[in-house]
């Protein structure tokens, strides 16, 4: 019997290392006779668990498993090369405890920050591993088997990473074929609804039909709105993506919702409990030291994560020393970074005017350009956006010219595939991509010169790299190939800037917010603006610059009961008028928050409306409804709907809401002035 080693690094405070004693092996084979081997599971005892096991830091000799519970248990891994033969153990006495602070049985040394009282979390590292081999695992309670047996026993597995392989031998790969490394991609999905869900089973589907294995899970931020709290991370992340995590390693980066209730200078917080991540180059790469930015080796591929949050952003932080110190020492074919806030975006962020992302592409692109990086993923904008193959592009505001070095769409069934000369070459072009379009409401407020393809849609990102070529596919929440772009690192490439590149159209002729659908009413709330209430109102298009923003006057304005409409009988306001004469109205009302109430989340829009609507908080659009693009009197493809006698909740971002004063501003377009009714019945809500 083989018997695995246990890393106690404590990821969060102090470092520290640990192996199993050389008696160990007799302390284990006694436990065994004395216990037993275990039987097999005659139930599902699943509902042990708060939260399912789930992979976390892979090496070529090591994976660690984290799970959690909300009592007690005797934990116990068994693993083996067979999901049928599980002939290597974990046993209890080397696996972590990790509770809250001052609770009785747990590691004083690594508290969790924050979870539910009596919350356990374990984790256990497996070492001496062989490097790119399959594992399957199994978590026992003392005998008891917790995760399933049978078919569904043999999704609970792990594959350890290859070893790096900086200089891959073209005769050794035509004999022995290597599997390409495939991972996926997502970033600002975490609201836990429906075009979230929607996204994951459209790349589970797409990767199914095309016989792909994801390797790994790269999440660009933004995995758990609105705070980034434990149990916005249990119910939006973890039990979203459940079936992946089980046998797929996330490696993440921090996002600013994150950032709400995390720290990257100190590690600490609900982020830093759910993940593992290097700080002592376990993976490979420069030991960083912090959980916040780290580095990891898969076979020819050198990761790199970055915090763009919270830690100093300048040239001369500790940061960028350590990302110059990391990519000198790389020796890999292919380099892929990426961190929250995007170098350059106009979907709902600028980079050309917000601080985070102006010194991301000001002072750490041209640190990774000069190593030779291929690929650089982000998130916080809302949107999905890729560039050509770029080079230089450091100034702000962004322009294209001298900074394209191939304006073609990458598409090898188009243009052709981006090309670079072998290896990692300084300043031979990157492919920027901001990946954002994972399940919040997407949007965009321009065009970004360098980007040669710009969606407002949801959806996520594959990449997969296969010697020479890595290739990237962007699929839409219905399944749908709506990018694709290759980059092929042959022979030697002199780079040419273009003078005169390919621009996208400046005009926003795409919708500006998905069509979100409405989810059923929750079961449990309260209500911020009661059903029913008082609101200003106008039927003038032109009444009012900002209209919408929370300094705007609107004393000249009608006021009403909601809701608004005619033509079906049960409208408060009656808009007798309206047939005939115009489409649209406007409506809009202050209320307060508290600090409390704005902690607590969940808020959001419930209304009955007929035809299509867009919200406002704040002066920031919040909800796009059944209206395509444009806004106002500018507002295209109004979609005809009908509105039904219950209401349907439209869940809100909350990071757009604020303590004290808030305004929410509703236009409501109807599709013609002949319609033969309208329906504007909205009311705000908390959910429980």
């Amino acid at each position: 019997m083989k018997f695995g080693t246990l890393s106690t690094q404590n990821p969060h405070h102090s470092v520290r290392q640990a192996r199993l004693p050389a008696f160990a092996p007799l302390l284990l084979i006694a436990a065994i006779w004395l216990g037993g081997w275990p039987t097999a599971v005659g139930a599902d005892n699943l509902s042990k668990f708060t939260r399912q096991p789930y992979l976390q830091l892979a090496t070529p000799s090591s994976m660690r498993i984290v799970w959690r519970t909300a009592s007690e248990m005797t934990p116990v891994v068994r693993f083996g090369k067979k999901a049928d033969d599980l002939d290597q153990i974990i046993a209890n006495e080397f696996v972590i405890v990790r509770r809250l602070l001052g609770e009785n049985g747990g590691d004083e040394s690594m508290p969790l920050h924050s979870a539910p009282e009596g919350t356990r979390q374990f984790e256990t590292t497996i070492q001496g591993l062989e490097h790119d081999t399959r594992y399957w695992y199994a978590i026992f309670d003392g005998d008891r088997r917790l995760t399933p047996d049978g078919e569904a026993g043999e999704t609970y597995f792990f594959e350890t990473h290859p070893k790096p392989d900086p200089a891959p031998n073209p005769l050794v790969e035509l004999l022995i074929p290597k599997s390409p490394l495939a991972f996926w991609v997502v970033g600002d999905s975490g609201t836990g609804g429906s075009d979230q869900i929607a996204v994951f089973d459209a790349m589970r589907d797409y990767v199914k039909d095309k016989k792909v294995d994801i390797d790994m899970y790269l999440h660009v931020g933004d995995m758990a709105y609105g705070s980034g709290t434990d149990a916005e991370f249990g119910e939006r992340f973890f039990a979203i993506y459940e079936p992946l995590l089980r046998n797929t390693v996330c490696w993440p980066a921090m996002g600013n919702h994150e950032g709400k209730t995390s720290r990257g200078d100190t590690g600490v917080g609900p982020y830093y409990d759910a993940y593992v991540c290097p700080t002592r180059a376990e993976a490979g790469g420069v030991a960083s030291g912090l959980e916040a930015y780290y580095s990891f080796d898969y076979g020819p591929v050198h990761f790199v994560v970055l915090d763009s949050h919270d830690l100093d952003r300048s040239q001369d932080a500790p940061m960028a020393q350590w990302l110059k110190a990391d990519l000198e020492q790389t020796q890999a074919e292919w380099l892929v970074a990426y961190w929250h806030h995007p170098p350059y975006t106009k979907g709902s962020h600028d980079s050309d005017l917000e601080l985070q992302l102006m010194e991301m592409h000001e002072n750490y692109m041209p640190l990774l350009e000069s190593a030779g990086v291929d690929l650089v993923l982000g998130g916080h904008s809302h949107i999905y956006e890729r560039s050509m193959l770029i080079d230089g592009a450091y100034a702000t505001p962004t322009t294209a010219e001298n900074v394209i070095l191939d304006d073609g769409d990458g598409d090898p069934k188009g243009d052709g595939a981006y090309r670079k000369s072998g290896g990692l070459n300084p300043n031979q072009g990157t492919v920027a991509v901001v990946a954002g379009n994972g399940g919040t409401g997407v949007r965009r407020k321009g065009t970004m010169p360098v980007m040669r393809s710009i969606l407002t849609e949801h959806g996520s990102l594959l990449v997969t790299i296969e010697g020479n070529t890595m290739n990237g596919v962007m699929i839409n929440k219905v399944g749908a190939e709506r990018d694709v772009f290759s980059i092929v690192k042959q022979g030697e490439v002199i780079p040419e800037r273009v003078t005169s590149p390919w621009q996208p159209s400046a005009a926003l002729d795409a919708p500006t917010m998905t069509q979100v659908k409405g989810q059923e009413m929750p079961g449990k709330s309260t209500a911020v603006i009661d059903q029913g209430d008082t609101w200003s109102y106008t039927k003038n298009p032109d009444d009012g610059a900002g209209w919408y923003g929370r300094d705007f006057d609107s004393s000249t304005w009608e006021t009403g009961k909601a809701g608004f409409g005619y033509g079906d009988g049960d409208d408060e306001t009656v808009l007798d008028d309206m047939r005939n004469n115009y489409t649209m109205l406007r409506i809009r009302r202050d209320f307060e928050l508290s600090e409390k109430a704005l902690a607590a989340g969940g808020l959001g829009l419930a209304l009955r409306y007929d035809d299509g609507f867009i919200a406002y908080v704040n002066g920031k659009e919040a909800l796009r409804v059944g209206v395509d693009f444009g806004a106002g009197k500018k507002a295209k493809g109004v979609l005809a709907h009908e509105a039904g006698r219950k209401e349907r909740f439209f869940p809100i971002e909350t990071n757009l809401f604020r303590i004290g004063k808030n305004v929410i501003a509703i236009e409501g377009h109807n599709t013609s002035k002949g319609s033969s009714d309208f329906t504007l019945d909205p009311y705000l809500i908390q959910t429980k």
